[in-house]
């Protein structure tokens, strides 16, 4: 059956707390406007969808990103050009600005240490760039090389279920309440490249959301909490810093709770996950430094954060 056709489409829902497989659609060829249009009723139901087989170049990936909104250049690529690295000197920076390169390996495509790469590192529960003023709608992230049972299992969220089962108690203590988001720092918790350790929260610059956000694509509220270092990053800005941990500790507790979350534990070299930043949250285990693990992802232009309370 020829694919990118409404006849060739199919959901396959996990049964968890959100994610489907999507069947029949390939991004190397052109998907039509009615095709498009059911991926986007997917994605908005099941937040995260995953597509299986995708054998694309970093054009067919970047492509992808405009049936949902177009691209986004990731945060973390300015801190590398700011620290004097070019496009293609590392990984870091890749030639194409829409294109992150997740990966175990070296410039030189060797495999690293495991305490000295970020490809290897866990990654913390988080939601991409929200340390920007308007993070991305979305991501994506294409498997290219994975381990054999060598870790970097991925996991999500949902944030829709996460605020509507906080209690009456708690969704008016965060009620107009707002987050100061850390860029100077990865997902692993290391130091980004000319950054310092925050000491106190007027040391961090990063933008202001509020701690719900609402999705213009469901209208439905979601916790966005961004991601949670160690006081004073990413503090509540209306709460003094021992109101605010005091709120954060139980709130991420909360947001991560098993029942809310899936995990594709089964990555295979072709494997398209998209998800939606504005209402789920994701994490990674370790990976295996003695196996190579490529990936590369593409960000979806972002909209205005939506407070609830603005």
């Amino acid at each position: 059956m020829p694919v990118n056709t409404l006849d060739s489409f199919a959901i396959i829902p996990t049964g968890k707390a959100l994610c489907a497989e999507i069947r029949g659609v390939d991004f190397a060829e052109p998907v039509p406007y009615d095709v498009r249009d059911a991926i986007l009723k997917a994605w908005a139901e099941h937040l995260v969808l995953l597509f299986r087989g995708m054998s694309l170049d970093d054009d067919q990936l970047l492509r992808a990103t405009e049936y949902f909104g177009g691209q986004q250049e990731a945060g973390s690529r300015g801190y590398f050009m700011r620290a004097g690295f070019k496009p293609g000197e590392t990984k870091s920076v890749s030639v194409q600005p829409g294109i992150s390169v997740v990966t175990n390996l070296d410039d030189d495509g060797n495999l690293q240490n495991f305490a000295k790469a970020f490809g290897n590192l866990p990654l913390k529960w988080h939601s991409d760039n929200s340390y920007v003023e308007v993070p991305p709608t979305g991501s994506l992230l294409h498997a290219l090389v994975v381990p054999i049972d060598g870790g970097g299992e991925t996991s999500f969220n949902n944030q829709y279920l996460a605020y509507e089962t906080l209690s009456a108690e708690m969704k008016t203590a965060i009620e107009g309440k707002h987050i100061r988001h850390d860029g100077h720092r990865s997902t692993t918790g290391t130091l980004r490249p000319t950054m310092e350790l925050p000491q106190t929260r007027d040391d961090i610059t990063g933008p202001v959301h509020p701690i719900v956000r609402i999705n213009p694509l469901t209208g439905k509220r979601a916790l966005y909490l961004g991601r949670h270092y160690e006081f004073p990053s990413s503090h509540i800005v209306e709460l003094n810093d021992e109101d605010s941990e005091a709120l954060l500790v139980p709130l991420w507790a909360h947001a991560t709770q098993d029942h809310l979350m899936w995990t594709h534990d089964g990555w295979t070299a072709g494997d398209l996950l998209l998800w939606d930043n504005r209402c789920t949250m994701h994490a990674r285990t370790p990976i295996d430094h003695t196996q190579p693990r490529v990936m590369h992802r593409a960000l979806i232009k972002g909209d205005p954060v939506i407070s609830p309370w603005d």
